[in-house]
């Protein structure tokens, strides 16, 4: 008697830890599905183009003209209608000096896209640099003749150095105040009338927008360098030497910074 209870709570027991630790007779529980796999996409020719274009106006900005145009090239291969690209290779051949294969490019993004503003600045710059201001007029106010033009300040911009190069500095002002109201961040177009100022005798008028601007972007250089050469025209070298040493702090090596240094040598000897 004694063993058959013996017996039977050995299969109590042993039941109680085949639950506990799995049977495996016990049906495999099924693994849970693999979470989805990410769908890469290839970018579409025209966004490649587009990455192209971009890497292209970096180098542009550099100055590194051969790899600009690579890169606007290979966009232009996969987008061949783009305008904006044939405006790129044509500024590109413009800072390289090429007004032919300028010209060129600018031309057939004007062909693809008629009221292209960019492009008739571009070529209004190229004209003024062959010499033709008349032609280079024309294209401006073709670049303004557009509602849309995103930045016309510039347009206005060259439109008064023309008017200066003519010797109408009250029509060039009126160009400048055109720009600076459609711009009022524009600083060229600001510093281009503080030096009109000098040029008609008023410098503490150019003195005031020089100071401005010093106040509003202190990294512009030219702001300083100006004060500097106004206050050693007037005698007072104390302010020049300041405004010298402000220039060359913002870039020492800069075109101005250098000019600057050689002012303050000139000072001291």
């Amino acid at each position: 008697m004694k063993k058959l209870l013996l017996t039977a709570s050995a299969c109590i027991l042993f039941s109680s830890c085949a639950s506990l630790f799995g049977n495996n007779k016990e049906a495999k529980r099924p693994l849970p599905p693999p979470p989805p796999a990410e769908t890469v996409t290839k970018p579409t020719p025209k966004e490649k183009a587009e990455g192209y274009y971009q890497i292209g106006i970096s180098y542009l900005e550099l100055g590194e003209i051969p790899l600009a145009l690579n890169y606007f090239f290979k966009a232009r291969k996969l987008t061949p209608d783009d305008p904006k690209i044939y405006n790129a290779i044509g500024l590109a051949f413009l800072k390289r000096g090429d007004l032919e294969k300028a010209e060129k490019n600018f031309r057939k993004a004007l062909s693809l896209k008629p009221n292209f503003s960019e492009a008739y600045l571009n070529l209004g710059i190229l004209y003024e640099q062959k010499g033709n201001l008349k032609k280079a007029r024309e294209f401006y106010l073709k670049a303004l003749s557009n509602p849309l033009y995103l930045t016309p300040e510039v347009a206005y911009f060259r439109l008064a150095l023309l008017d200066e190069k003519e010797g109408n500095l009250k029509r060039a002002k009126k160009e400048l105040a055109k720009a600076i109201e459609n711009n009022p961040d524009y600083v060229p177009a600001y510093i281009e009338l503080a030096k009109i100022l000098e040029k008609e005798g008023k410098t503490e008028d150019a003195k005031v927008i020089y100071l401005k601007l010093i106040n509003l972007y202190p990294k512009v250089q030219y702001p300083y360098y100006a004060l500097g050469k106004l206050f050693l025209k007037e005698g007072n070298k104390k302010l020049a030497e300041k405004y010298f040493k402000k220039c060359i702090e913002v870039n020492p090596d800069s075109d101005l910074g250098v000019k600057a240094k050689l002012k303050l040598e000139e000072m001291n000897e």
